[in-house]
């Protein structure tokens, strides 16, 4: 098989212009038709009788236009379908690789073109990378290209249609052939690639000092070719620095250096008919299917509400029954607390006593204490005694006197030496408080255990 092989079209027929590209389905030719196809009433007419028909209807349209006859008008086979189903159009793109060299003025190099010149002489191209690096990564492209090259056909009445030659056609016998040239290719890319990035620092110092020579070299042939003197070291650093600015970067070689295979499907007229009548069918199978989904949809919500009115008032009745029962409780609680209060009320009357005399005797104490310099014999006495007549009186057994009156009944202690007039002072202050909140802890568990239902 030849590189860039042309291969002339051959005269369509019915079978190959109604194949399928994508599913390769086989198609019955018009003569099997006749065979197989049982006998109906009704006459259907052939897809190559059709295409035949609107090829025929073009032909009188251009006619009527162009003002001549049928028989004049010419037809030009074009039929791709067996391309279609053989094979696939495909092209290598190699994109970022022409970064890899740039044109150079002649001024750099030195020359200066005599004016009105009647030869264009084009400025030279120049390596923006040593070659040892630059070539891998052109020999990765050209591989690519070569494997296009040998594994596929060029038609020239394809390129003209299209307006390009970039795209060829490659048989899907020869397809896995070029696959593997074409990923060897890739995989030289990514080395050549590789090599170049961990190589970059070097790179650079070799670019600039080849720039640098050179730009000395032009430098010499401008200062002996101009009649103005030239700064050689400002000439040397222009040049430099313009051709480093030239010389790709690191993001460059690696995201844009790439190869990639573009294919091109041709999408025929008998199969976007063919589509288009499909697409129809589906879009009334689509809408007879929603429509279906619809009445369902509409039926499952309607018996969704009634359920959920049905749950409403289920929970309406259940909210309504726990707030009589709620109303229930709460009055049975008010009469249970009015039933307590009437039950321990004589309790709270004894202790309400106990509490009021204590308060009175420890007040006396403390308006005596006040004019006295020390604890006298007596008011000591009075305390103890007023503490052990409360254990005999305390019938509710509350304890939330104890704490205090033993205070009190230790400042108030039989040895009139360790007697203080300021910690008998404090320890009365702290009876007279406790007593002044009328102390309910025994009442209120006494209530509390009333109130339980």
């Amino acid at each position: 098989m030849n590189t860039n092989q042309e291969i002339s079209l051959n005269a369509p027929s019915a079978s190959s212009i109604l194949s399928n590209f994508l599913g390769k389905q086989q198609v019955i030719s018009a003569e099997n038709i006749e065979t197989v196809s049982e006998p109906i009433s009704e006459i259907k007419v052939s897809p190559a009788a059709e295409i035949l028909n609107r090829l025929n209807n073009k032909k009188e349209r251009a006619a009527v236009n162009l003002g001549i006859t049928t028989a004049e008008v010419e037809t030009m086979p074009f039929d791709l379908s067996q391309l279609e189903t053989e094979g696939i159009f495909l092209n290598v793109d190699c994109k970022g690789f022409s970064t890899l060299e740039r044109q150079i003025e002649w001024k750099s190099l030195g020359v200066e073109l005599p004016p009105g010149q009647t030869v264009k002489l084009s400025p030279p191209r120049v390596g923006l990378l040593p070659d040892v690096f630059r070539r891998k990564l052109m020999r990765a492209a050209s591989q690519a290209h070569h494997a296009l090259n040998k594994f596929s056909f060029r038609f020239t009445l394809c390129e003209s249609v299209w307006g390009t030659s970039e795209y060829k056609w490659i048989p899907w016998n020869a397809f896995e052939n070029f696959e593997q040239e074409y990923k060897r290719a890739c995989e030289t890319l990514s080395a050549a690639k590789a090599e170049v990035l961990a190589n970059y620092d070097e790179i650079l110092v070799t670019l600039r000092k080849s720039f640098a020579d050179l730009a000395e070299d032009s430098a010499k042939r401008l200062d002996a070719t101009l009649e103005i003197p030239l700064n050689r070291e400002e000439f040397i650093a222009n040049v430099v620095a313009h051709a480093l600015g030239m010389i790709p970067t690191r993001e460059m070689i690696r995201d844009g250096l790439s190869i990639t295979m573009k294919p091109k499907v041709i999408v025929l007229g008998s199969e976007m008919l063919a589509e288009q009548q499909t697409a129809k069918a589906l879009n009334l199978e689509n809408a007879k299917i929603e429509v279906a989904q619809q009445s369902v949809n509409l039926e499952l919500d309607t018996k969704t509400r009634i359920e959920q009115l049905k749950i409403h008032d289920f929970e309406l009745e259940q909210s309504r029954e726990r707030e009589v029962k709620e109303r229930i409780r709460q009055m049975k609680i008010e009469a249970a607390l009015t039933a307590a209060n009437d039950a321990i009320s004589p309790i709270k009357e004894g202790l309400d006593q106990i509490t009021a005399k204590i308060f009175e005797a420890a007040s006396e104490m403390a308006n005596k204490l006040q004019t006295a310099n020390f604890v006298p014999g007596a008011l000591a006495k009075r305390a103890r005694q007023m503490c052990e007549w409360y254990r005999l009186m305390n019938f509710t057994r509350d304890t939330s006197l104890e704490e205090v009156l033993e205070r009190l009944q230790s400042a108030a202690g039989a040895d009139a030496k360790i007697r203080s007039k300021v910690e008998m002072q404090s320890a009365l202050n702290d009876v007279l408080r406790a007593t002044s909140l009328q102390s309910k802890r025994l009442l209120d568990d006494d209530r509390l255990s009333a109130l339980e239902l």
